[in-house]
């Protein structure tokens, strides 16, 4: 007589499943908070690279022009770098899309008779192009009340402030009253902050051309 044997295949208990659901949470946790500091950095580098860019520009620029672009005439108070209102420097970067563009007059195309200080600095160069083909996936302008501004890759206008030139203590006032930190010129990316927020003034998360942050 043929003696029968009963095979046990191996299983996991509920409490050794409940273990190893718990490990692939906590390692799934680690790796999108990793992803996500990653991406961080990726972006504010991407930042950097391209305020390096304009800053170029900008230098590009005051050899043709012996001056630096310069911000509209604003009251005292208006905003600057360093806190009050934020105001003048958002339009500030209205200032740098006219100036380094190439599209002076505002049209959204590069004028045939102006400059290109930025390369791919004019809406047209970051819209569909009527249809023709598909928007960057990062731009670098975009429509600003009557015009356009240069947003940094988050999308937030770049910041920018720039008072005339000069040692005198005339000078020195009209930088002091925008709150200017540059003798030159003032360039930021606020690099996600939000303005509303209390402490928006907390300037430790922005990238400037006056910290090393």
């Amino acid at each position: 007589m043929k003696s029968q044997t009963r095979s046990h295949s191996a299983g996991f208990t509920l409490m050794e499943l409940l273990v190893v659901i718990s490990l692939i949470a906590v390692l799934a946790g680690l790796v999108l908070a990793s992803a996500g500091g990653i991406m961080k950095k990726i972006k504010r580098d991407q930042i950097r690279q391209f305020m390096a860019e304009i800053e170029g520009g900008l230098e590009d620029y005051k050899v043709d022009n012996a001056i630096y672009p310069l911000n509209p005439p604003r009251d005292a108070g208006s905003g600057g770098g360093g806190g009050g209102g934020d105001d003048l420097a958002v339009n500030g970067s209205t200032v740098l899309y006219k100036n380094l563009s190439g599209d002076f007059d505002l049209d959204g195309k590069v004028d045939e008779e102006e400059t290109v200080y930025v390369e791919r600095l004019d809406f047209w160069s970051n819209s569909n192009q009527g249809g023709s083909r598909k928007e960057p996936e990062t731009r670098r302008s975009v429509p600003f009340g009557d015009g356009y501004a240069v947003v940094d890759p988050l999308g937030s206008p770049m910041r920018y402030l720039a008072a005339p030139f000069g040692t005198s203590e005339e000078h020195r006032k009209e930088r002091d009253k925008i709150k200017q930190k540059n003798p030159t010129y003032d360039l930021w990316s606020i690099a996600g902050a939000n303005p509303n927020s209390p402490d928006f003034s907390d300037e430790s998360t922005w990238i400037t051309n006056w910290g090393s942050n």
